[in-house]
């Protein structure tokens, strides 16, 4: 697909009155920063790699950059409910998606997680505690109902809400046929789950314990997916999902992975912690180590 007008309007909303750190606009067109990875625009992908010289070989920087994301674990391709992928993608998106389908595919295997919670409704018993105001003003003809507040156990909670508002938009941005009957297949095992708000603070307040644990993958790419897309109320065509890392950010933690792996066993090497202290846009989560920044070897010892 050729980029057309309306991407660049797309990209144009997209960018606003505040701007975004992942290009600047210019006359008719845009220019990227030093971020890499991909913006989809309706159905249009363009691809952002890593370049150091100049071989214009596109496969092997997409590989390069694929190898780097493995490296830092942002990628997350080694783990168990992963080892049966054929990756075979054609973007990052795609890789993305295929895990993500996976994680959830073993997460439904398993069984979905339940948790107590308090709930306010009409009943035909009484159980729990009797509102009696609302109780009143709803049952003054159906006097056989119960206006209660009771506390029940089931699927009902945010972990499950979040990965299937993931899973409704993965629905819509994946264009893998291979991807699409399992993501409908998966769609028949999630019971209806409330449409709940997504924004920093829902996955911050996100308490993970022995019974979630085994949700943090997929809930770390719901997190890129669902923060990072921006869908077009203005035409409900052109919605825009971008996946942007931080070059820089992306080649020190890479560096810092590799001499880890590779330094003699008497050495160890430790990265300076950075705190962000405000940050207008997801630009970099990294499920590894807290580690960033300079690196210091040291003996062991």
């Amino acid at each position: 697909m050729d980029f057309e007008e309306r991407h660049l309007l797309a990209l144009q909303r997209y960018f606003g009155e505040k701007g975004t750190l992942y290009f600047s606009l210019i006359h008719k067109g845009v220019k990227f920063n030093q971020h890499v990875g991909i913006i989809q625009v309706d159905s249009l992908i363009i691809e952002v790699l890593p370049k150091t010289d100049q071989t214009n070989d596109e496969e092997h920087w997409k590989k390069l950059l694929i190898g780097m994301l493995r490296a830092v674990k942002t990628l997350n391709v080694q783990t168990s409910s992963s080892s049966d992928l054929k990756l075979k993608s054609n973007s990052i998106l795609d890789l993305y998606l295929e895990i993500f389908v996976a994680e959830l595919e073993q997460l439904v295997h398993k069984g979905l997680i339940k948790q107590y919670r308090r709930q306010e409704e009409n009943r035909l018993a009484l159980k729990g505690k009797l509102i009696f105001t609302k109780h009143i003003q709803k049952n003054l003809i159906h006097q056989e109902q119960f206006y209660v507040n009771h506390q029940t156990y089931d699927r009902q909670n945010s972990f499950n809400q979040i990965i299937f508002k993931a899973l409704l938009l993965v629905q819509n941005i994946n264009s893998s046929v291979a991807l699409q009957s399992r993501i409908g297949s998966l769609l028949l095992n999630f019971p209806e789950l409330d449409d709940i708000k997504v924004c920093e603070d829902t996955f911050t307040r996100l308490q993970f314990n022995r019974k979630t644990e085994c949700y943090r993958e997929a809930i770390n790419i719901s997190m890129l997916l669902l923060l990072n897309y921006h869908p077009d109320i203005i035409r409900g065509r052109n919605h825009v999902l971008a996946l942007m890392f931080d070059m820089n950010s992306l080649w020190e933690r890479f560096v810092l992975c590799s001499l880890k792996k590779y330094a003699p066993e008497d050495y160890l090497i430790k990265g300076k912690m950075k705190k962000t202290f405000w940050e207008s846009e997801l630009i970099f989560r990294c499920n590894c180590a807290t580690c960033f920044g300079d690196v210091v070897p040291q003996k062991k010892g």
